[in-house]
């Protein structure tokens, strides 16, 4: 679980810091691919009985998808800046 939740950090760290240089669509299906991953640990973690573990993992779950959220929101304001800027 623990893996889990340090390979979605890491692979949001990794899209953070390389979507500019990269397609924007493509950014955006990796944030998709996060969503889906993240969904998996959340239903593993009903089955975890210790409340304040799994307390913790719904904790650590919030701050990737805050993050996830907000590195989409601003992938999507730039394609449409960039479409604006074409039209």
């Amino acid at each position: 679980m623990r893996i889990s939740l340090e390979r979605l950090a890491h692979t949001l760290a990794v899209i953070e810091t390389s979507w500019q240089r990269a397609a924007r669509h493509h950014a955006l299906r990796e944030l998709e691919n996060v969503l889906i991953r993240q969904h998996e640990v959340e239903i593993d973690a009903e089955n975890i009985e210790d409340v304040f573990l799994r307390g913790y993992i719904y904790e650590q779950l919030d701050i990737v998808a805050a993050a996830r959220r907000s590195l989409a929101e601003e992938i999507r304001w730039d394609i449409e800046s960039s479409k604006k800027t074409w039209e």
